[in-house]
């Protein structure tokens, strides 16, 4: 009575594991044939028990896999080991699907195989996921690979875990590999990996991306490029930071058109800003001229009227009845009296020129001859040497030739002014890539550095009789034929004067 009971309870365990496990089983006998499932088997083949009990396991096999199996179940018999494998299985309608297949062998009490049980796991979805994942993977290296910028990923602790072979080669590295486990503080300058790790450690604290921060990357070989970087948290299914993404975008060469533009940006500003102050400055000066005019004229006719005076009165002193050295004291008056007007008649004319509205005359000239020209109306000093030196086959030039040799003519009389002891005087003429050089240069007394920086301002001057324009005239003239003028002095040593005029306009082609 107690046999049978057990063994009742027994086939009641097994009609309840076939009932309600949530495995399906497939109860086999030696040759393959389907004796018993399990009911959630009939489910997952979407058949009713008496068309899938009794058929053969091969007749749910698919063709392609048929010898596999009937390899894999002699492998099983013979050897009592169980077998794993992947297929694909039949269900209702002829649709297949994808399981993962486990086989043992069931055997009685004297140790004999009297059946085969076989456990089926639906894997369709867990392979179409797997597919996803993959596809998902493939296109992401893809993406990773084809994108120029630098793309990375890192860990909490800001470790590259993944990186790009455009972000690879930005850091000296041979391969992306390389770059798995290390930090920033491998590659860049104590500061900026500091900085990155600090932002970095903010994201993952907060979970706010970082969006477009322009940065300045120093590299360990301390070469500097720039970069726009994006950075964003990646979170669990639970909203939990568990690293970062990264992209950044080299703008090197963008920030190098930008402070291009700003140099040009300041340079024009600064052009405009001259402009405007020599345009202010022609109105001034126009006005000034307009009123100097006026001066010149009605000074003009009395200092003339002087000089002749003073002709008259040298004339008839030689006739006086009175003692010559009484004539001499009177002469020596009269000749002061000529000086001091010669004086301001000079006054006079060189405030007419700085003042007045003129343009160039342009003609052509030969310089070695102009150079000797104002020369010849110098009485030079036995001390003082001058050297004139003219570059071979110097072309002739397109130039006022009454403003060059004013400027020369002043530029001459100061060097020999500032040789009150003797010394030398070099004159030189040479073409300078695309400009004019024309230097007058002197080993005299030199100037000092507080009044080198006020030489070219009008009415300012170093000389006991001095109008304070000649210097500031030289400027004009230059300056009307779109040149410049400068100055270099030491005291003590001496002083060069050089002028430059852009070839373009000032000699013929």
């Amino acid at each position: 009575m107690n046999e049978y009971n057990s063994g009742d309870r027994v086939k009641e365990l097994f009609n309840t594991l076939v009932k309600f496990a949530p495995t399906a089983i497939i109860f086999l006998d030696m040759k393959g044939n389907i004796i018993e499932c399990t009911d959630h088997t009939l489910k997952i083949f979407e058949l009713p028990k008496e068309q899938l009990v009794r058929k053969n396991f091969l007749e749910i096999v698919h063709e392609s896999e048929k010898d596999k199996v009937l390899a894999g179940l002699k492998q099983l018999i013979a050897q009592n080991t169980p077998i794993k494998s992947q297929l694909t299985l039949y269900k209702s309608g002829g649709k297949t699907f994808d399981a993962e297949v486990y086989a043992n062998l069931a055997k009685d009490a004297y140790g004999k195989p009297f059946q085969i049980i076989v456990k089926v796991l639906d894997i369709t979805e867990h392979k179409r996921i797997e597919i996803e994942l993959y596809n998902a993977r493939e296109l992401l290296n893809i993406l990773m690979e084809a994108i120029p910028d630098a793309i990375y990923f890192k860990d909490t602790l800001s470790r590259f875990t993944k990186v790009n072979r455009a972000h690879a080669e930005r850091m000296g590295l041979k391969t992306p590999e390389e770059a798995v486990g290390k930090t920033d503080f491998d590659f860049y300058s104590e500061e900026f990996a500091r900085q990155t790790y600090e932002d970095e450690q903010e994201i993952i604290r907060t979970g706010k991306p970082l969006i477009n921060k322009v940065e300045k990357v120093v590299g360990k070989d301390g070469l500097v490029h720039w970069v726009t970087a994006t950075k964003i948290p990646i979170l669990d299914k639970n909203g939990k930071v568990t690293g970062i993404v990264g992209i950044s975008r080299d703008i090197t060469e963008l920030k190098r058109v930008e402070e291009t533009l700003r140099r040009y940006s300041e340079q024009l500003e600064k052009m405009v800003e001259e402009k405007t102050k020599a345009l202010l400055e022609a109105e001034r000066l126009a006005a000034i001229g307009e009123v100097v005019s006026m001066i010149v004229h009605d000074l003009r006719s009395p200092l003339q009227v002087i000089l002749y005076k003073t002709f008259l009165l040298k004339e008839k002193l030689k006739q006086l009845p009175i003692p010559s050295y009484e004539k001499d004291s009177f002469k020596e008056t009269l000749d002061s009296i000529n000086e001091q007007v010669e004086y301001m008649n000079k006054m006079v004319s060189d405030l007419k020129d700085y003042a007045r509205n003129i343009k160039p005359e342009y003609l052509e000239i030969d310089i070695k001859k102009l150079i000797e020209e104002v020369l010849a109306t110098f009485i030079i000093p036995e001390n003082v040497k001058i050297k004139v030196s003219v570059q071979k086959d110097f072309p002739k030039l397109l130039v006022d030739p009454m403003m060059i040799r004013r400027v020369l003519s002043n530029l001459i009389s100061n060097a020999v002014d500032a040789l009150p002891h003797g010394g030398n005087i070099y004159l030189e003429t040479k073409i300078e890539g695309e400009q004019i050089v024309i230097s007058v240069e002197d080993t005299g007394v030199g100037i000092s550095e507080e009044n080198l920086r006020k030489l070219f301002k009008p009415f300012f001057t170093t000389k006991d009789k001095g109008t304070g324009l000649g210097l500031a005239i030289c400027k004009r003239f230059i300056e009307l034929h779109g040149g410049q003028i400068f100055v270099e002095s030491k005291p003590g040593v001496g002083t060069k004067f050089t002028i430059k005029l852009p070839l373009e306009g000032h000699i013929k082609r």
